[in-house]
């Protein structure tokens, strides 16, 4: 099977140029390699001690990273260059996100996640899947109703800062992932958009984008996964506790 017949099935690229559809393989085939290149940055973390070594220099020179990609022009001739730039950049937040993710493994909560890894990913494909399969109006009017949605359901941030609950917590986490979800959606529409203008692709520049938005989408997912667990461990002790309170009282009454 040739590679521009892979997207074809969908509606909106099978209108696309063989070229384009190449060029939208090769985003998708370099978001992979620098999601490997993260796991093998966490990986090598688990085995060096690089974030006590190198401490803030790992996080600014990711930042560094991330600007020299974004302003570097582009081109075919340092098209090889930032690829391995951004395959840096992976492997660099693998190293950087590696003492969170741990902290959950040493405490018996691997659970958490690769329960985050696996909605993430899921998430994300089910959104590239749903753009490319709908219309351009489809998704426009879909990004609109998610802009509104987010835009009435922000209050629940500022409410959950003056009257901090679990309920209003889990809402705000639930509000702070829909941003890079919607931002997936945004790029891909995007891509799509601008393949069918015949215009260039950048493969660097947009994995860079799709694996800003899977990072966020797996962050918080942690926090809103790990934020339930430790609701449930609370009312676990404070259960615990009332009854412990009640066992002396009982006895001292039979006294």
């Amino acid at each position: 099977m040739k590679k521009e017949s892979i997207l074809g099935a969908f509606s909106q690229t099978a209108r696309l140029a063989p070229r384009a559809q190449r060029q939208i393989l090769d985003v998708y085939t370099t978001l992979v390699l620098v999601a490997l290149c993260s796991m093998c940055g966490y990986y090598a973390a688990c085995r060096f001690p690089f974030i006590t070594s190198f401490g803030i220099f790992l996080p600014l020179g990711l930042l560094g990273l991330v600007c020299a990609v974004l302003f570097m022009a582009p081109t075919r001739q340092n098209l090889s260059v930032r690829r391995l730039l951004v395959w840096t950049i992976g492997w660099i937040s693998g190293v950087v996100i590696q003492p969170g993710i741990i902290q959950f493994m040493y405490s018996g909560e691997a659970h958490i996640v690769y329960a985050a890894l696996g909605i993430s990913v899921a998430l994300f494909v089910s959104f590239g899947v749903a753009v490319m399969s709908s219309t351009q109006a489809q998704t426009v009017y879909a990004v609109g109703a998610v802009i509104f949605a987010m835009s009435a359901l922000g209050w629940v941030s500022l409410l959950n800062y003056i009257y901090p609950t679990p309920v209003l917590s889990n809402m705000s986490l639930m509000v702070g992932l829909s941003g890079p979800c919607l931002s997936a959606v945004v790029h891909t529409s995007n891509m799509i958009e601008r393949a069918a203008q015949n215009v260039d692709i950048d493969p660097v520049v947009s994995a860079l984008g799709f694996f800003s938005d899977l990072v966020q989408m797996f962050v918080h997912l942690v926090a809103l996964l790990s934020n339930d667990r430790q609701r449930k461990e609370e009312e676990e002790r404070r259960n615990k506790r009332s009854g412990r309170r009640c066992y002396p009282k009982s006895k001292a009454t039979s006294w």
